[in-house]
């Protein structure tokens, strides 16, 4: 009888030591199985989630994943495939932004782990919420929500929602939208999302909207951040009369604020280049496409078309474009003999302080990319 006391005793110590560095975060009953526990464990010095079961009836926990460098947030139940069996969604986030991340199990005999399907393949979803709900046509999905946050006058803030369904093990994306609203924060979001998109119309409706027509008083800055985007997107659709009137407004009405010395620079861009329109239309379309993520079509309208190999007043800019695209794709060399013409042709361009600029940041970091 004693040495069952002391064997019951030893048997509570070890697994008091074994949960020792243990804090719990969140557990769910299954029926009929057991509990599970989604942990944070401390042991070695490294911080990770675990996933454990304890079963019915039975006191010890079983280890069913390891979450190296996450944290424990959530874990959710739904029958995602709809075959009558519950799936069990784990939510881990990242411990220093809270960026959320999803694992997903089934559970027939025992457990299954069906996305990712293994450590080796990649789990590509980083995200603000996850959350579970249904589409339009009533099929169960997985909700995963991001801020998007291009200006930060919120909140309220626009999120990104992108609504997928498990087929087969995968994740299938099946909905998306955007935040609905009329205050000016997510008016601006949309208008940066467009603008980044190259779809400039769309984001002049946003800004205009933002400055004329949104919910809650637009405060000073926001407003200029309207104004200057607004600007931007005029100029990419080459109304440059526009443009300039609504740069010529920052400067002149909120001279003391970060978009006055940009607003400058393209004041003395466009007006110096009205007589050279046609150069300056071509300049503005590379940059577009640079804008948009389409470096190589931009190269090859700068290697290519007739214009950025002609005798005009923006040559020094089409050379130093190509140079940024080089510099972009990581061809350094051939960034730094660009660099090294435009010091040669053009030694009083606005644009040489930042030749000489770079050119100092390539000299001093050889071996390294992190000026890129």
């Amino acid at each position: 009888m004693r040495n069952k006391f002391l064997l019951s005793i030893m048997f509570c110590l070890v697994l008091s030591v074994l949960f020792a560095d243990e804090t719990e975060n969140v557990s769910v009953n299954l029926p009929k199985v057991g509990d599970l526990y989604l942990l944070l464990n401390n042991s070695n010095d490294r911080e990770m989630a675990q996933l454990l079961l304890k079963r019915k009836g039975q006191t010890t926990r079983q280890v069913i994943d390891t979450y190296q460098g996450m944290l424990p947030d959530a874990i959710l139940k739904h029958d995602l495939n709809r075959d009558g069996n519950t799936d069990i969604i784990v939510i881990t986030k990242h411990p220093d932004n809270n960026a959320k991340q999803p694992y997903i199990y089934s559970y027939v005999k025992d457990f299954k782990r069906i996305f990712p399907e293994n450590d080796d393949e990649i789990n590509p979803f980083l995200c603000s919420d996850i959350f579970i709900t249904s589409s339009k046509k009533g099929i169960p999905a997985i909700g995963m929500s991001n801020q998007i946050s291009y200006h930060d006058f919120g909140p309220p803030h626009l999120f990104r929602t992108e609504l997928y369904a498990l087929n087969k093990g995968k994740l299938e994306l099946i909905e998306q939208g955007l935040t609905e609203g009329n205050h000016y924060n997510i008016l601006m979001n949309k208008g940066a999302i467009a603008l980044h998109a190259g779809q400039y119309i769309e984001a002049i409706d946003f800004y205009n909207k933002s400055i004329t027509s949104s919910t809650g008083e637009i405060t000073t800055k926001a407003f200029i951040e309207s104004i200057f985007n607004l600007a931007e997107a005029r100029k990419f659709t080459k109304d440059f009369k526009t443009a300039l009137d609504l740069y010529e407004k920052i400067v002149l009405e909120f001279s003391e604020n970060s978009f006055t010395d940009i607003a400058q620079k393209e004041i003395e861009l466009i007006s110096s280049n009205l007589d050279n329109i046609e150069a300056l239309s071509f300049y503005i379309d590379v940059i577009s496409l640079i804008n948009t993520d389409k470096w190589s079509e931009a190269l090859e309208l700068l290697n290519n078309h007739p214009i950025a190999n002609s005798d005009n007043k923006l040559l020094d800019r089409f050379l130093f474009t190509k140079a940024e695209i080089f510099t972009a794709i990581n061809k350094i060399e051939d960034a730094t003999k660009v660099y090294y013409e435009i010091k040669e042709k053009f030694p009083d361009s606005p644009i040489i302080e930042s030749v000489n600029e770079l050119l100092e940041d390539i000299a001093t970091q050889p071996d390294d990319n992190s000026y890129l």
